[in-house]
């Protein structure tokens, strides 16, 4: 009898081959995880964002109009961060922060004649408003932080113009890592950042102050301020620290009436 078996091969579907690796495969790990990234975002925005602001269109010219709903920047990160702030809108808008300025006694303690000076926050000139006649707004530049050193190391004052540039200045003793305006005696809102006074014209000869007057003749800052000396909208917030602006916008005599929305991103 014939062996019927005799060059025959033993012929397995490929299919059947795979799926045999297919089954090696399935089982080839120790273990599976799942990992849940949570991301951290150390800025943050607040404030009222939905905006009102009413406007009345000049005679003539221009007219600037500011909201009253502060909106805040908030930096949580142990180092600065950058952010933009931009407006999509037909009208000129602006950001400004106000700053109150008060005299005070020989204690450092607030008294009367309270000033309120409205100052750009971002943008290439350096605008303000707010400054009695017959004063002058300064920037005063510390050389030390510490309090004692400051009384005893008087600067001289700089005259402030829409082109000082960014406010605090880098060799600015106020944003030395040591100095620290949170505490006592000043308890500012912000630790570091640039001063600003208004003085008496009659106590400035050539950028010098007449500190015989400092009790009575100066206005000095309640807080520290930024200003940031660009056309992009950039803003530095510092660390552990904010910003904080009101939007601001222009109108002229023939802009358009009724409602006009105004976009503004930060980014």
């Amino acid at each position: 009898m014939k062996n019927i078996f005799k060059n025959k091969k033993l012929v397995l579907p490929l299919t059947a081959i795979l799926g045999i690796g297919l089954v090696v495969a399935a089982i080839g790990y120790y273990a599976l995880f799942t990992v849940n990234v949570n991301v951290v975002q150390p800025i943050s925005v607040t404030g009222t964002i939905g905006q009102s602001i009413d406007c009345e269109a000049p005679a003539e010219g221009t007219i600037k109009c500011i909201s009253n709903k502060v909106v805040r920047i908030d930096n949580d990160a142990d180092e600065n961060r950058t952010v933009t702030v931009l407006a999509a809108s037909d009208l000129d808008v602006s950001y400004v922060g106000v700053l109150e300025l008060t005299k005070k006694n020989s204690d450092w303690e607030y008294i009367r004649d309270k000033i309120e000076l409205t100052y750009t926050v971002v943008g290439e000139d350096f605008e303000f408003s707010g400054v009695p006649e017959g004063y002058t707004l300064i920037y005063y530049k510390d050389a030390v932080y510490e309090l004692e050193d400051r009384l005893e190391n008087p600067q001289p004052a700089i005259t402030v113009t829409s082109g000082i540039g960014s406010l605090p200045q880098l060799n600015d003793a106020n944003i030395h890592e040591l100095a620290n305006y949170c505490g006592e005696p000043d308890n500012y809102l912000h630790c570091k950042g640039a001063k600003l006074w208004i003085v008496d014209n009659n106590d400035l000869d050539d950028g010098a102050l007449n500190w015989a007057h400092m009790f009575d003749g100066y206005y000095y800052e309640t807080d520290l301020i930024y200003y940031f000396a660009n056309g992009d909208g950039e803003i530095t917030v510092p660390a552990n620290s904010f910003i904080e602006f009101y939007p601001q916008v222009e109108v002229d005599q023939y802009a358009d009436g009724g409602n006009c929305p105004i976009e503004i991103t930060v980014a």
